[in-house]
């Protein structure tokens, strides 16, 4: 196995903050596939905000700020793309080598996907689940339902979650190897049962505004022939 320039890079911050790098370089991993999968326009891979919130949602107490900075300016692993008073976005410089390498260095052996893993992944792409994320998202909370919308949803509902839901049962056999989508097939169900909720409330709307519309129209009638 050849040794490359990262492989020593990633060792020496590794021996400088052990199991912590790996948790923090892991975390802001996860957050960058994450936003590359959904096709979020954003100002990086992931935002030091972000970052903490995963941290602390793993009951991991540690301020990253002083590991990133070195990371940046003395590993040259990371760097900032862009900065303000409450954000601040960096960009992975390598991502598959640097994941590979951080892999490495903490005994996790993840050279290649299984031909199932790899599979799953190419039929999660053919769904265009980024483009159905923003889709519902959008729909949820919208301040009306049109009847686009319900037809949209409807081919949704027929369509593409029968296909979505079998393969988030096959994904999570691979949960180690596809977390990221799991959580992103997840909250597409998350939305889409918010979506359907508005949508059988918008019909129930409109069929009891038809209701009251025939029942006037019906007294109008009615008084008209006895005058």
């Amino acid at each position: 196995m050849t040794i490359k320039p990262i492989d020593m890079i990633i060792l020496d911050a590794y021996q400088r903050y052990g199991q912590k790098l790996y948790i923090v370089l892991s975390t802001a991993i996860k957050i960058t596939k994450m936003n590359r999968l959904k096709g979020t326009n954003t100002l990086g891979d992931f935002e030091y905000r972000s970052l903490v919130e995963e941290l602390e949602k793993t009951n991991f107490s540690y301020n990253p700020s002083m590991m990133l900075r070195a990371l940046e300016k003395e590993y040259g692993i990371i760097e900032t793309t862009y900065k303000s008073g409450n954000q601040r976005w960096y960009r992975f410089k390598d991502l598959e080598e640097i994941e590979r390498a951080l892999n490495s260095v903490a005994g996790i052996v993840t050279d290649v996907d299984e031909p199932e893993v790899v599979m799953l992944k190419i039929q999660m792409k053919s769904l265009q689940l980024g483009y159905w994320l923003k889709k519902l998202k959008h729909m949820s909370i919208k301040q009306n339902i049109s009847t686009t919308d319900v037809e949209v949803f409807r081919r949704f509902a027929f369509d593409v979650l029968p296909k979505l839901v079998h393969i988030l049962k096959k994904a999570e056999e691979y949960e180690d190897q596809l977390y990221v989508e799991i959580n992103m097939l997840k909250e597409i169900l998350g939305l889409a049962t918010i979506v359907a909720d508005r949508v059988d409330l918008s019909k129930t709307i409109n069929d009891t505004g038809v209701g009251i519309r025939l029942r006037t129209e019906y007294a109008d009638i009615t008084e008209h022939s006895h005058t």
